[in-house]
């Protein structure tokens, strides 16, 4: 299969007050701090004590000096030898979620997103043994420190859920917030975490009392707006999908800071956002100290674009982080104790990108990376701690190991979302997953054309939709994603790349809706029904395809598409109404859509149920 590469630029934040470790090249000659730390370390005089790996879930985990790999392509559980070759497969499903693996007992617990279950895989026959159906949605999965329990996060319904690891019975559940995706349990079993995209958290899980905290992950501004949304006034942190614990005391989290409405937005270039010499988007990663709660947290600006995975080695106290968007992979060493360093930076791309999205090591210090664009597990050797300061990583790639589920062009697409190149944005920091994680929203309200405008929901809502922008003013996908490009200062891709990012787009499924009581559903639809919502939301994809000049910001709005709604919060072109209950009681920026002010309590509760099930 063609995969093209594209020349992929190095997010390199500037923030003041930040003394760089060590400076370093990074792979494909671009420069910029690789580990920047904010504030003083959090990590003690020794290292932390082991941490086993299956406390957490991954894409890929270690099995001796293999590896077993959750690809979400193709769907396929994959078993490999040292050397990266294909030991063995059994079907999941696509667009499957993580994995958690229980070598002493030969098995693996696999997240069937699309099917609702978990996957319990007997690897030394790689056969499906059981299944534990789940809440909808099931995406993160780890073990707890005796393997007794499988905690599971459930993105749709949004609910932790403990099983009984032999039985599969239910023991405990507690409800999550928006978007929830990794899980990582503590050495000695009282708290877990769970990362999320959108709330700007990282959520803390007593697991005696079974009751959650969120976290707001941290900033170095000096106040907060809001101690517990990860928004400090001027930038939101998003697109958290992986958590890990390197003893019990201490934790990381990858994610993004973005800044949606710059100070500077009255000398802002006519359509343009994201562009200039300052991105709107860093990469960034959390440290956490726990005590009885949470009493210290750092963070550290990073140059891995889309921090997807991260892995911790305890036996050298080397932590690894990958970087999707930069094919890279970056060491920290001594990353529990507060002689915190930056190591080497080890490129992955030869030829093809990698797109790393899973990270483990193996008991002889071997980091094993999965590459999602090309389906191959990547080798890397890197030095010990004693080696000299120069010393670079050994990289070695093993051979694809199972066919994609997409077509050339719709592979190619996939590839291109996730570039950061020069054609999509104006200094190659931004791509189209930086806004769009998970081809989703990162909920907010970006400065464009003089308008704050909301991103919007991709998977599902694209076919059929069109015009598209808020104001409609884009005929076709394909303008669309051109007009997307010129605002973000890019260059433009090429007529055959908008063709693949649009037929990986058009090929994306809807999002899962959550679970609702089927008699509030019915009611809610003939409230939907009778208020003559479908005047306007009918057919298909909910939508009439046409501009209404409504009270507002905007000129005329586009009637958007109502697939997947319950997953595109906050509402209006200006995100101003925060929930679908906000929304129907006219609490927006934007009037005149309907009269819902003569709904009842009741018939305001049903409509937003049948909605969350679009």
């Amino acid at each position: 299969m063609r995969t093209r590469t594209l020349a992929l630029g190095v997010l390199a934040a500037a923030v003041p007050g930040l003394t760089l470790a060590r400076p370093l090249i990074q792979p494909g000659g671009g420069s910029g701090p690789a580990f920047q730390l904010v504030g003083r370390p959090v990590g003690g005089a020794r290292a932390a004590p082991p941490t086993p790996a299956y406390l957490t879930g991954a894409r890929i985990m270690a099995d001796g000096e293999g590896a077993l790999v959750i690809d979400a392509d193709s769907g396929a559980l994959l078993r490999t030898d040292s050397a990266g070759k294909n030991l063995g497969q059994v079907a999941i499903a696509r667009d499957a979620g993580l994995m958690t693996y229980d070598a002493a007992a030969a098995i693996a617990y696999v997240a069937d997103r699309r099917n609702d279950r978990i996957a319990v895989v007997h690897t030394d026959t790689m056969t499906i043994a059981s299944s534990i159906a789940t809440p909808a949605e099931p995406y993160g999965v780890a073990l707890t420190p005796d393997r007794s329990q499988l905690l599971v996060s459930t993105i749709a319904d949004r609910a932790l859920v403990a099983y009984d690891a032999a039985t599969g019975r239910e023991r405990w559940r507690t409800a999550l917030g928006r978007e929830p995706r990794g899980i990582a349990v503590s050495p000695d079993g009282t708290r877990a975490l769970v990362a999320y995209l959108t709330t700007g958290t990282i959520d803390q899980i007593d697991l005696r009392a079974h009751r959650s905290d969120p976290i707001a992950l941290g900033h170095d501004a000096p106040a907060r707006r809001c101690r517990h949304c990860g928004n400090d006034g001027d930038s939101f942190a998003r697109g958290a999908f992986a958590v890990t614990f390197l003893g019990n005391q201490l934790a990381v989290a990858p994610f993004q800071r973005e800044v949606p409405v710059q100070d500077d937005a009255g000398t802002e270039r006519a359509g343009s956002y994201g562009g200039g010499s300052e991105s709107p988007i860093i990469h960034q990663l959390a440290f956490f100290r726990f005590g009885s709660e949470l009493t210290e947290q750092v963070t550290a600006a990073i140059s891995q674009h889309q921090p997807r995975a991260v892995a911790w080695d305890p036996a050298r106290d080397a932590l690894y982080i990958a970087g999707l968007g930069s094919d890279t992979v970056l060491q920290i060493r001594n990353a529990s104790q507060a002689s915190i360093e930056a190591g080497p930076i080890a490129g992955l791309t030869a030829g093809d990108s990698c797109g790393p999205d899973g990270l483990a090591v193996t008991a002889s210090g071997r980091v094993l990376a999965w590459c999602s664009f090309t389906r191959n597990v990547v080798r890397i050797d890197f030095p010990e701690p004693s080696a000299d300061r120069g010393a670079s990583a050994a990289v070695a790639p093993g051979p694809t190991l199972v066919a994609s589920a997409m077509t050339a062009r719709q592979h190619d697409g996939l590839v291109l979302f996730h570039a950061a190149s020069s054609a999509v944005s104006e200094q190659g920091n931004l791509a189209c997953a930086s806004c769009h994680p998970d081809s989703r929203a990162d909920g907010l309200s970006w400065r464009i054309e003089k308008h704050e405008l909301q991103t919007p929901l991709l998977a599902g809502r694209v076919v059929g939709t069109h015009p598209y922008k808020w104001d409609g003013g884009d005929a076709t996908l394909r303008d669309s994603l051109r007009s997307t490009m010129k605002r973000l200062g890019g260059s433009g891709l090429a007529r055959r790349d908008i063709a693949a990012l649009a037929a990986y787009l058009e090929a994306l499924p809807a999002v899962r809706t959550p679970t609702r009581d089927p008699m509030q559903v019915a009611r809610g639809r003939n409230v939907f029904d009778s208020e003559g919502c479908r005047s306007c939301h009918d057919g298909p994809t909910y939508t009439d395809q046409q501009r209404h000049k409504l009270v507002g910001t905007l000129r005329e709005s586009d009637t958007p598409s109502l697939i997947g709604v319950a997953a595109s919060a906050p509402y209006f072109h200006d995100g101003s109404a925060a929930t679908l209950e906000a929304l129907l009681r006219d609490r927006g920026a934007v009037h005149g859509m309907a009269d819902t002010a003569r709904l009842t309590d009741p018939q305001i509760a049903d409509l937003a149920a049948f909605l969350d099930t679009l």
